[in-house]
């Protein structure tokens, strides 16, 4: 089930770029996640952004607080999952609500840092130089365990291994056209729904570039990301894979 609730001040120009965060139990980190991602946009007023909350059924007071947050922010829209359907079901619900030029994925675990978005704003709108999908790259990842290192280490080799990409970071805060999402059709239903925008838009031809993102590691809570998940993911990617090399393939479909 989904329910809209709205707090969206009138536009009276299209967004520059939209922004989508995806939620559920972040209760101690949402807030100062907000207020950080509104000190960027206010402090670029020329982009006339939207942020978009996709509040994902959370089990902790995560909805109480965005109710209250919201109202401190013009231009935010909320979301609202009756039932937690999960990161990739809130993530395209997120960019079909989108209406800007640009449109970028950010996280609701404060592990990205909302002052590197200029980087990727700035990369998308520059003209025919630009790119039409801008990647943050985790070179160091220093909150991760030793185990979830390696585990990320060997998705990534084996994504660039089974799609000919050389790619560094498939799951990390992206930026994306709104040529590129218009072009495409999501046809995951796990973690691999941004794999397969990268490779669906290296398959359309589309410019792709990697900038360098600091990764901060959580303050609070812990990720909902496990086995099972992460083995979904793979399996998709699998299945991808087979459909990709197939006649019956298109990365429009």
């Amino acid at each position: 089930m989904l329910s809209f609730c709205y707090h969206l001040a009138p536009m009276n120009t299209e967004p520059l770029i939209s922004f989508i965060i995806p939620v559920y139990n972040e209760e101690q980190n949402i807030a100062n996640m907000l207020r950080n991602l509104h000190r960027v946009t206010e402090a670029n007023p020329q982009w006339n952004s939207e942020v978009i909350i996709v509040e994902d059924g959370s089990k902790d007071g995560t909805l109480k607080i965005i109710q209250e947050e919201v109202k401190k922010y013009p231009r935010t829209q909320l979301l609202i999952h009756g039932n937690n359907q999960g990161y990739t079901r809130s993530l395209k619900d997120g960019i079909a609500k989108s209406t800007g030029k640009f449109v970028m994925y950010i996280g609701a675990d404060e592990e990205f840092d909302s002052t590197e978005i200029p980087n990727f704003v700035n990369l998308l709108d520059h003209g025919v130089e630009g790119a039409d999908v801008v990647l943050g790259v985790r070179w160091q990842r220093n909150a991760y365990k030793l185990f979830r290192f390696f585990l990320s280490i060997i998705y990534i080799f084996l994504l660039n291994f089974l799609f000919k990409l050389r790619i560094n970071d498939y799951n990390w805060s992206q930026a994306w056209s709104r040529d590129v999402l218009n072009k495409i059709n999501l046809r995951s239903k796990s973690l691999f729904v941004l794999p397969e925008i990268i490779i669906k838009a290296h398959d359309l031809n589309f410019k792709i570039k990697e900038i360098p993102s600091n990764h901060r590691g959580r303050h609070w809570g812990k990720s909902s990301v496990n086995m099972r998940i992460m083995g979904f993911a793979l399996w998709e990617a699998l299945t991808f894979w087979r459909y990709r090399s197939s006649k019956k393939y298109s990365p429009t479909a």
